[in-house]
């Protein structure tokens, strides 16, 4: 899996994630400790997440981390 097919299903993952959960932007990054730029930039596919950020996503989620990177391969 190329770097941008899992940046591209991480944020997919993460918006659908966050609609379900009724998050916006603004309230996820004031949980996280993100700033509502870097979870934009993860929405539309611009940035891959540090492993910390993962973390602290699910957690405020309240999902797992699997939920938002469903690793299936490895990443070229």
């Amino acid at each position: 899996m190329s770097e941008m097919e899992w940046i591209s299903i991480f944020g997919d993952n993460l918006i659908d994630i966050m609609d379900e959960k009724g998050y916006t932007q603004e309230q996820l990054a004031n949980e996280t400790g993100l700033t509502q730029s870097t979870i934009s930039k993860y929405i539309n596919k611009k940035q891959m997440p540090s492993i910390k950020a993962v973390v602290n996503l699910a957690y405020a989620l309240d999902c797992t981390t699997d939920e938002l990177i469903e690793f299936g391969d490895t990443i070229e």
